[in-house]
């Protein structure tokens, strides 16, 4: 099959390997970047009426908000209930861009990673890795998980990973968290596609790969867990 946008997303499925070959002689990271971006802003705008309450429920309970006024949680709650289509326009729009940022900042904190690891490639070559990488763990992901969270009319009730084990946990519960965050099937799908590239690309070993890719994004998860554990 030919390098083109659609047989590089056939071989996420059926050869990373030549994927990530392909990415390094032609990164074209603004590809996945803007699949993302579009599919990012489509999920937060079908999601947001059931996320938002969802959410503002989770954090009425919280330890931040038992710190402000019970107004201020009352309010918050009717707020996202209510929600106007301005607001829920631009609360799509800077989820979709902040997810592309984040994709591209992670893609120059592995790109420096690397090099320290040994790597040989340019940070153009880490950005397209990265970004092809983040095709299951957010394009993809939220692709199969949309249906299923218009048919539970929940966020929390739908996972595809290790926090399924735990059905009847409390959302704000550490444990569950602790398996969203490093529990995900699609998480680890893109790790897999990062090694790969990162071992391909940047001609390092498997374990130099291994470490330069799982190092930084266990410490750049663990922030906002330790933060929302802390504040839940």
């Amino acid at each position: 099959m030919n390098d083109s946008f659609f047989g590089r997303i056939a071989d996420l499925f059926t050869n990373p390997g030549r994927l990530m070959e392909n990415v390094g002689v032609s990164p074209r990271w603004w590809q996945p970047g803007l699949l993302v971006l579009i599919v990012m802003i489509g999920f937060s705008w079908m999601t947001i009426p059931i996320s938002g309450p969802e959410q503002a429920e989770l954090m009425r309970d919280s330890k931040m908000m038992q710190m402000l006024p019970e107004e201020a949680a009352d309010k918050a709650f009717e707020d996202s209930l209510n929600i106007s289509p301005t607001k829920k326009i631009t609360q799509s729009g800077i989820a979709g861009f902040t997810t592309w940022i984040m994709v591209l900042i992670f893609g120059l904190i592995l790109g420096f990673f690397v090099r320290l690891g040994g790597g040989v490639g340019s940070f153009n070559q880490a950005l397209g890795i990265v970004s092809w990488g983040s095709l299951p763990v957010f394009a993809i992901s939220s692709l199969i998980k949309l249906p299923l969270i218009l048919q539970t009319e929940s966020v929390f009730k739908v996972n595809i990973g290790l926090a399924a084990l735990l059905p009847g946990a409390e959302p704000g519960s550490a444990l569950f968290q602790i398996l969203m965050g490093y529990g995900d099937f699609f998480t680890w799908w893109g790790l897999f596609l990062l090694v790969i590239g990162f071992e391909k690309v940047f001609k390092m070993g498997r374990s130099a790969a291994v470490l330069s890719v799982l190092l930084p994004w266990a410490l750049l998860t663990a922030i906002p867990l330790a933060l929302s554990i802390i504040f839940m």
